[in-house]
């Protein structure tokens, strides 16, 4: 039996069986991007495919949360404290009036320690009414669930941009609500992309 002759490696001719390998582009993307796409619409495409939807009850904890946090910090600081010594410090002057029988430091103490118990009361009453607020009132703006005319204008941006309407058709079947925050999401992608 005879040899088999042997082969010349792939990319060398019949004479030559040392030639160079072909020669490799200097600079390789794993991804062809088009000449328009820029750092804005990768941001806004990203910002745009990580939403977190935000159940009702959700948004329902958190602003339950801040409106401890409103009652919390209303119940007794700095101004209720200062009309607190102001209240006790006319009881005093009331009092060092009715020892030196002085019609005026009596009445100065019991007009004074008056005003700052009626204003220490308007000032406790108005800030506890935070709790009687609704939950509504503690949503932040991005919060808000949206409007029919903002969900009249996703739709028609979802017309308009397949791309858009691809992402968005998971949000109509979530169990999350869309939020003026998904438009924000939507208009800064459409804004992107026009430059």
């Amino acid at each position: 039996m005879k040899p088999l002759p042997k082969r010349a490696p792939s990319g060398a001719t019949g004479n030559d069986a040392r030639a160079t390998p072909p020669s490799r582009p200097g600079r390789i993307s794993l991804y062809a991007l088009p000449d328009t796409e820029t750092a804005a619409t990768i941001a806004a495409r990203r910002a745009l495919m990580s939403r977190k939807g935000l159940t009702v009850e959700e948004a329902h904890e958190l602003a339950r949360e801040r409106r401890r946090q409103a009652v919390r910090k209303g119940r007794f600081n700095r101004t209720a404290r200062l009309l607190a010594l102001a209240g006790i410090a006319g009881s005093a002057l009331a009092a060092v009036g009715s020892m030196r029988d002085s019609l005026a430091l009596l009445l100065a103490g019991y007009a004074l320690a008056g005003l700052a118990g009626v204003a220490l009361l308007a000032y406790l009453t108005r800030r506890s009414a935070a709790r009687l607020r609704p939950l509504e009132d503690f949503y932040r703006p991005d919060e808000q669930p949206a409007t029919a005319a903002d969900i009249a204008l996703l739709r028609q941006l979802s017309e308009a941009d397949p791309e858009l309407a691809v992402i968005t058709t998971a949000w109509w079947r979530s169990r999350a609500p869309i939020r003026k925050a998904d438009l924000r999401l939507a208009l800064d992608l459409q804004r992107a992309k026009l430059g």
